[in-house]
């Protein structure tokens, strides 16, 4: 994994949280909170896929600097 690919996943990841957190905190109708909370679920998922991605890539790396 490049440096680049492995500096946008982290970018990525933080974005997820944002806004995550700046959804968390708006009142919202019920539709609207649908569809905060499928969107949440799907951003949940997108963060532990890069959380192991980024795993993989620093497990590769100290084994090669082994």
């Amino acid at each position: 994994m490049s440096a680049e690919t492995f500096v946008r996943l982290i970018e990525e990841l933080v974005d997820i949280k944002v806004q995550y957190h700046l959804a968390s905190k708006m009142k919202t109708s019920n539709e609207l909170a649908r569809l905060v909370a499928v969107k949440r679920e799907t951003d949940r998922q997108r963060a532990d896929q890069i959380r192991v991605e980024l795993i993989q890539a620093l497990t590769a790396q100290a084994q090669t600097s082994a």
